[in-house]
């Protein structure tokens, strides 16, 4: 909060009701070298109520919260969705900033500084960026293909023979053994003109 009050025309006082106590600059992210000072509590995300607003789709409304202490920040994320990092490790607890640390919520980056910073020194910083986390999506399996069905085979006909086939190989066994059963009846009873048609029949044959 800051308020004015005009002495004349030509001279302004500012009281600040908190003094600032540090600053944060955008090192990556949209307006590089933008200063953003710090007062008092200050939180961070993509909601408009913050102190930083944050426009970053990477970002959560309510990320992450810096809180005064000891002539420095204490950086404190607040349950973000994709995680708050200082010189590009996560913090899980909060964090006593040092200066020159760099704070990345989301694609975008700051610099931490307790003082403002020139802005020929910022083309001179190497971000450490912070590193993806491990995707925990599992990855689609292959399933495995399924062997091929044997073909299908006729037990009475295991040779896949055509049907007439098979049908005159049978009817041809049945008449060799009725006539070898009528020689041998004429044989056996005595009759000549049975034994003669069975030879006759089976030398045809």
């Amino acid at each position: 909060m800051v308020r004015y009050i005009a002495e004349s025309d030509d001279e302004f006082l500012t009281i600040h009701e908190n003094p600032i106590r540090g600053y944060l600059t955008l090192i990556i992210g949209l307006r590089l070298g933008h200063s953003i000072p710090l007062r008092g509590e200050s939180k961070m995300g993509r909601d408009r109520k913050n102190v930083v607003v944050v426009s970053d789709p990477k970002v959560s409304r309510h990320h992450a919260t810096l809180l005064p202490h000891d002539k420095t920040f204490l950086l404190q994320d607040q349950g973000s969705a994709n995680g708050t990092f200082v010189n590009g490790a996560q913090i899980g607890q909060p964090t006593r900033l040092q200066p020159d640390d760099k704070i990345s919520i989301g694609d975008t980056t700051f610099l931490f500084t307790l003082n403002e910073p020139d802005a020929n020194d910022l083309t001179s910083l190497e971000v450490a960026a912070p590193k993806p986390a491990k995707s925990t999506t599992a990855s689609p399996q292959m399933a495995p293909h399924a062997a091929p069905e044997p073909p299908s085979v006729d037990l009475a006909n295991p040779d896949n023979r055509p049907i007439w086939m098979v049908i005159g190989c049978m009817a041809f066994t049945i008449v060799i053994l009725l006539l070898a059963l009528a020689l041998i009846l004429g044989l056996l009873i005595g009759h000549n003109s049975a034994t003669l048609t069975g030879l006759m029949l089976l030398g045809w044959l």
